[in-house]
């Protein structure tokens, strides 16, 4: 029986040159997670992230105060999808460069073109919607079948990807995805009760790391 804890990194740099880095306050949101593990005596058995450096640096920042000794693992799938390749190619009225200025009505406008889209070898930059929906489920599925015999597993990834696991789990619809996937919220972490066949969800989108500082400047959703 393991435990599956799925942490979307900490608030990315929107709006820079470089969205992929963490934000002080990204910093800061990972750091506090890490230190409200440490108070709740909490102990992974296994960690893993993807190639992306939000993701690995919330890991990093999450992990320093347990003195965790081994590395995580790395592994692509666990990665987002390409947001500017698909803002760019799909939603053409909205500025790649700047996400947060996104309404959700584009967003799911945006999402739905990406997943009507048929396969052009002239644009192989674009992962396939059907690709992007089974690749993080299939990834933990296959990192955990490594290591089963550990009873905690925690992915620090994207929200893409942790609303995708929920579709693969709970068997939701296209809709409920992407709504979910709009709705997560910087370093929440989502648990799975997983027995090697059947995974249960028991808490989604939660943040009680954030919640305990009574700050609301601290939940974000970038």
């Amino acid at each position: 029986m393991s435990m599956l804890y799925l942490v979307r990194h900490g608030q990315a740099s929107a709006g820079t040159h470089d969205y992929d880095r963490l934000s002080p306050l990204g910093r800061r949101q990972s750091e506090l997670l890490g230190h409200w593990w440490v108070k709740q005596g909490f102990a992974p058995d296994h960690c893993y992230h993807g190639s992306l450096l939000r993701q690995r640096d919330t890991a990093s920042l999450a992990l320093e105060p347990l003195a965790h000794e081994s590395q995580p693992a790395v592994h692509d799938g666990l990665n987002e999808y390409q947001h500017r390749i698909i803002d760019t190619h799909f939603g053409p009225a909205v500025d790649a460069a700047q996400p947060e200025s996104m309404t959700f009505e584009d967003y799911v406008a945006i999402m739905q073109r990406w997943r009507d889209h048929r396969a052009d070898p002239a644009l192989s930059e674009i992962e396939p919607w059907s690709d992007f929906a089974a690749r993080g489920w299939q990834t933990m599925l296959d990192l955990h079948s490594q290591q089963a015999d550990k009873e905690s597993h925690v992915f620090f990834t994207s929200g893409g990807i942790i609303a995708t696991v929920m579709a693969a789990v709970l068997g939701l619809d296209f809709a409920h995805t992407i709504d979910a996937i709009w709705r997560i919220r910087n370093t929440s972490i989502t648990t799975i009760h997983f027995d090697g066949t059947h995974a249960r969800l028991i808490e989604f989108n939660t943040v009680p790391h954030l919640q305990a500082q009574h700050d609301p400047a601290l939940i974000t959703l970038i």
